[in-house]
């Protein structure tokens, strides 16, 4: 017979952390929060049904794009619109919490379905997380609290009078899964250099790949704002699995991670993404967390407010008798559902079905546009190939850190451009002109096409005349840039000595 374990073994600690019982509160949380940020862009997306999903579209499996053909049967819009209201209907039910544990199963069931039968737009990184947290949170005793299940329990009389406490090992696996997406990013960030140095950040903060950001442009141009963010970036996610356990170090780690999550928003135009993720951390909240908010006398009028919904909830369920069954109410609402999303896609009608002029046609494209797409012969201009060119007299990770325009007699002059991704392999000249445009000095050096940029050194310990000159960028035989900067120092003649790097 094997003896109990110590109280302080590995073996108790790892079923404390598992399988300690609290109040589900941030599960809870959880359950109402997730299902709206998911169910912001599916509801979107509402419109477009019949394209996206059903057979009179063109859905493109996740599995096809893997080679494993239609394993998912692609239904009818007769079929696949009624199901995408239940959908939206039962994320709304588990928002509100009725009949819990059955809608988060028909939303995470339906809400994977409908995302892997669109591989290309609907299924992505954002969808991947929150059908892992759906597929927890079904598992979980989220609608044990603040909801309407909770709500009709107490009714009936059936309820204790401390809150329900269940085993917390949901909740840990929603930490848990944080904990590895965090660490699995910054094994990606540390074997990719252009995230160090800043690159690749900025040519994604100066897109509009996801929605505008205009905050993203401005910061965009700071190198070592740049770099300084990703070197905090990766040392957050490395630390997150193995400080957010711990009471202060789970303070500093989420709110690291909304101030980061904040930041995506910010600058690079992601909306949806942070929502989801900033959901999943109030799997964090625990039992002494909310009794210390309700400590807090200044959260009361919060509270108040709180609690108007459960009021609204409490008034309409008094108007139904209590013999009539939750599920009976909950199978119609489904009924409701999906004849009102029948109804609303025939109204829509997108594809002019049921108009005067009849079913819209597909009209032939252009020749010369199709050929365009098909094969851009158009060469790329010169201009074109290169993001910027700056002067200055220090870097930070290989990134020009400071522009100046003013120097004088010992200082190392750094001529830096920046190219656009893709590019061939370039010569690339830099000039050194007076301020009549005569040359004075010219220098070149090869860019290989893995490489996005190209440092130009020149130390000033010879004589040159002070006054005005210009660094003149050249590809091709052609000006790309120029960038004036003026001499000060003794007004005998210097000569630079430059060497290339």
């Amino acid at each position: 017979m094997n003896p109990p374990p110590a109280e302080n073994s590995p073996r108790t600690a790892l079923g404390r952390f598992f399988f300690a019982r609290e109040t589900p509160y941030g599960m809870a949380l959880l359950r109402i929060v997730l299902p709206l940020a998911a169910g912001v862009p599916m509801t979107m997306r509402f419109p477009f049904v019949r394209e996206l999903f059903t057979t009179d579209g063109s859905p493109v499996q996740l599995f096809e794009m893997f080679r494993q053909g239609s394993v998912l049967p692609v239904l009818t819009p007769a079929v696949a619109v009624p199901l995408y209201g239940i959908m939206l209907l039962c994320m709304l039910t588990s928002i509100v919490g009725f009949r819990t544990r059955t809608s988060l199963w028909v939303t995470t069931v339906l809400y994977l379905y409908f995302n892997a039968l669109d591989g290309v737009g609907t299924l992505t990184k954002y969808s991947v997380i929150a059908s892992h947290m759906l597929l927890l949170l079904s598992l979980s005793h989220a609608g044990s609290v603040w909801s309407v299940d909770a709500f009709l329990k107490k009714r009936s009389g059936d309820v204790n009078v401390l809150p329900p406490r269940f085993p917390v090992w949901p909740a840990r696996l929603v930490q848990l899964l944080f904990a590895f997406i965090y660490f699995g990013a910054s094994i990606t960030k540390i074997q990719t250099a252009e995230f160090f140095s800043g690159e690749q950040m900025r040519y994604w903060m100066l897109s509009d790949w996801n929605y505008e950001n205009p905050v993203g442009e401005i910061v965009a141009m700071s190198s070592p704002l740049l770099l300084i963010s990703a070197y905090l970036s990766v040392i957050w996610e490395v630390l997150f699995a193995f400080l957010v356990w711990r009471p202060r170090g789970r303070i500093v780690m989420l709110g690291a991670g909304a101030m980061f999550h904040f930041m995506t928003w910010l600058t690079l135009g992601l909306y949806v993404f942070p929502a989801i993720c900033l959901s999943g951390y109030l799997a964090f909240v625990s039992e002494q967390d909310i009794l210390r908010l309700r400590r807090i006398s200044v959260l009361r009028p919060i509270r108040a407010a709180i609690r108007l919904p459960a009021l609204a909830v409490s008034r309409v369920a008094d108007i139904f008798p209590q013999t009539v069954p939750a599920g009976v109410v909950w199978i119609c609402l489904l009924a409701a559902a999906a004849i009102g999303a029948t109804e609303a896609e025939l109204q829509m009608d997108i594809y002019q079905s049921r108009s005067e002029a009849g079913l819209l046609k597909l009209m032939p494209i252009d020749r010369d546009i199709a050929l365009t797409m098909l094969r851009d012969k158009t060469p790329v201009r010169e201009h074109d190939k290169f993001f910027n060119f700056e002067i200055g007299t220090s870097t930070i990770g290989y990134q020009l850190s400071n522009r100046r325009t003013d120097y004088s007699v010992g200082d190392t002059m750094i001529a830096q451009c920046n190219l656009n991704p893709p590019h061939e392999d370039m010569w690339v000249e830099c000039l050194l002109q007076d301020d009549e445009e005569r040359t004075i000095e010219q220098f070149g050096q090869f860019v290989p096409r893995e490489s996005l940029r190209a440092n130009f050194f020149y130390t000033v310990d010879s004589k040159l005349v002070a006054g005005r000159y210009s660094m003149v960028l050249k590809s091709a035989n052609q000006e790309i840039y120029r960038r004036h900067f003026s001499l000060s120092g003794n007004s005998t003649p210097q000569i630079f000595d430059v060497s290339t790097n």
